[in-house]
């Protein structure tokens, strides 16, 4: 996934991994996100099969690495894209500790789960903002799309969390 994603990033013009890593952090990064230190052996990796492109330069006395996606590259990444995806698994930390509560006391249960609820209202209010700030800017509409899904997935899981809560403070066990 990971080499679908720095293809798609370099679908629009060269750029360096820590392009990519900001590009990342300001858009992907609720639903898919990766380090530095993965990105790199990634790009040469793509580069090996000839899918990117590398360029080295030096600007300001550093050394600058660029990639840039190849014909094969955007054929790749369009196959990719043309094609379905799987469901897949959810894979939330937090519901795997919910799964054994049973072995932490009540209060640090609800300890636990309002501290959750709260990063998730600020998960929420970030990714609102975020699409507050680009609603008068040219953003591609998918783009968007990826942004409202996730302040949707967010709030659901607040909302569910919070519920849970309740119940755990209204009954004996859930």
């Amino acid at each position: 996934m990971q080499d679908k994603i720095l293809l798609g990033f370099l679908m629009n013009g060269r750029k360096t991994g820590y392009e990519v890593k900001k590009l990342m952090e300001g858009s992907t990064s609720f639903f898919f996100n990766t380090s530095l230190g993965s990105i790199y052996p990634a790009f040469r990796k793509l580069e090996k099969n000839g899918l990117v492109d590398f360029e080295q330069s030096v600007e300001n006395g550093r050394v600058k690495n660029t990639y840039t996606i190849t014909p094969e590259g955007r054929q790749a990444f369009s196959e990719w894209l043309e094609n379905g995806a799987g469901i897949q698994k959810v894979k939330e930390e937090f519901l795997l500790k919910i799964f054994f509560f049973s072995e932490l006391p009540e209060e640090k249960r609800k300890h636990q789960i309002g501290e959750y609820v709260s990063r998730l209202a600020e998960r929420v209010e970030k990714l609102t903002s975020m699409k507050e700030g680009l609603q008068d800017h040219n953003v591609d509409a998918f783009m968007m799309k990826t942004l409202e899904f996730g302040i949707d997935y967010h709030s659901f899981l607040k909302e569910w969390h919070q519920r849970f809560l309740s119940s755990m403070t209204s009954e004996k066990d859930p």
